[in-house]
């Protein structure tokens, strides 16, 4: 069980989820995220990024509360490893303030949006896409 072959399995599982075989990715990312943890630890920034991915599945799937808890332990690893202020943390954060829009929690989401957004606009600068975009999705929420 190689690094090399969790990130095989995570890419593997990345296409099956485009191709909207939720629970087949799920179960790759799974298997990927055995292989990761016992390599690298349980608060390595690829674990992170494992857990990001299969909250990403949750949420497609429609189990919130699930992806919720996945994005959670990505981001206490993100921050902890990367500092607040680090795109991967406001990644994160974008998807779980995708997860409270779809809950109907839009103050919720609104305020991790525009949190996204200073930390988009920090690294990439106001009039990036991604800066843009998380505001236009913060202003979303208020309507």
């Amino acid at each position: 069980d190689h690094v090399d072959v969790a990130t095989t399995l995570m890419n593997i599982a990345n296409v099956l989820q485009a191709q909207g075989k939720f629970a087949e990715a799920l179960a790759k990312h799974q298997e990927s995220l055995e292989i990761k943890l016992k390599a690298l630890g349980h608060d390595h920034v690829d674990v992170a990024k494992t857990y990001n991915n299969m909250g990403n599945v949750l949420q497609k799937q429609g189990d919130y509360k699930k992806a919720l808890e996945y994005y959670n332990m990505a981001l206490k690893i993100r921050v902890d490893k990367l500092g607040h202020d680090h795109v991967d943390v406001a990644n994160t954060q974008y998807n779980m303030a995708g997860v409270h829009r779809e809950m109907g929690k839009m103050e919720e989401a609104r305020l991790q949006f525009l949190r996204c957004a200073e930390i988009y606009a920090a690294v990439y600068g106001p009039q990036h896409s991604e800066t843009l975009d998380a505001q236009e999705q913060a202003a979303r929420c208020s309507n």
